[in-house]
């Protein structure tokens, strides 16, 4: 079973809007997971301080994005022997955590 440290998942009602955010995501490393609105970057990959990627996607999504779409930040909190502590859970286009 594959780990990821972080989630995307969201709903982007312009496709062409969505395709660019895809693309951003990708170029990031991010993966898409299944078919669905789904990316994540896998723990093996993780090279990025997670809060400092929220922070820039947080900033893309509302610069770039309508006010109606939706884009969760989910991530794994682990300890030094990579179990699972906690998940939170942010909307990436308003404060709410």
């Amino acid at each position: 079973m594959k780990q990821y440290k972080t989630l995307l998942i969201y709903a982007v009602f312009n496709d062409q809007l969505k395709k660019s955010f895809e693309e951003e995501l990708e170029k990031y490393g991010l993966e898409r997971v299944g078919t669905q609105n789904i990316f994540a970057l896998p723990l093996d990959e993780y090279r990025t301080k997670v809060q400092a990627f929220k922070a820039y996607l947080r900033a893309y999504v509302r610069k770039h994005l309508d006010s109606q779409d939706t884009v969760l930040f989910v991530e794994s909190r682990m300890n030094e022997e990579r179990t699972l502590t906690a998940m939170l859970q942010t909307n990436l286009m308003s404060e709410e955590e």
